[in-house]
C-alpha cells in the first residue's frame, strides 16, 4: 500500500506514525484513520496593496501585495466526525496541492 501524502510543515495538521490523520483544535486534538478520510478546502485568500507598499516601493506594489485572508480546510474522517483548521495564506497554496494530492490517495485507496 502506498504511504498517503504529508501535509505541509507548519499548517496544523499532521500525519501520524499509526497512520491518523490529526488536527490541533485549541487544547484538543482531533484524530481520525486516514483510511477512508477526505480534505476539503474552503479559499478566502486575496491579495491588496497596502499603503506602505505603495509608499516604500511606489508602482513596483502592483506585484509585491500583501497576502491577506485564510484558506479553511475541513477534514473528514471516514465516521463523518470533522474538523475545521484555519491555514494562514502564506501556506495555503501548499496546503490546497495537498489536499488534492491526500483526495486522489484516499480515492485510488477505497477500490
Amino acid at each position: 500500500m502506498v504511504k498517503p501524502p504529508k501535509p505541509p510543515f507548519g499548517c496544523g495538521i499532521h500525519l501520524d506514525s499509526d497512520g491518523n490523520l490529526t488536527a490541533v483544535q485549541g487544547w484538543k486534538t482531533w484524530r481520525t484513520p486516514v483510511a477512508g478520510a477526505s480534505v476539503q478546502t474552503l479559499d478566502n485568500t486575496g491579495k491588496r496593496i497596502t499603503i506602505t507598499r505603495l509608499a516604500l516601493i511606489g508602482p513596483f506594489a502592483l506585484a509585491a501585495r500583501k497576502k491577506t485572508g485564510e484558506l479553511t480546510v475541513v477534514l473528514v474522517g471516514a465516521d463523518g466526525d470533522t474538523a475545521t483548521v484555519k491555514v494562514k495564506p502564506g501556506k495555503a497554496q501548499d496546503v490546497a496541492a495537498w489536499a488534492i494530492a491526500f483526495n486522489a490517495w484516499s480515492e485510488a485507496n477505497r477500490l
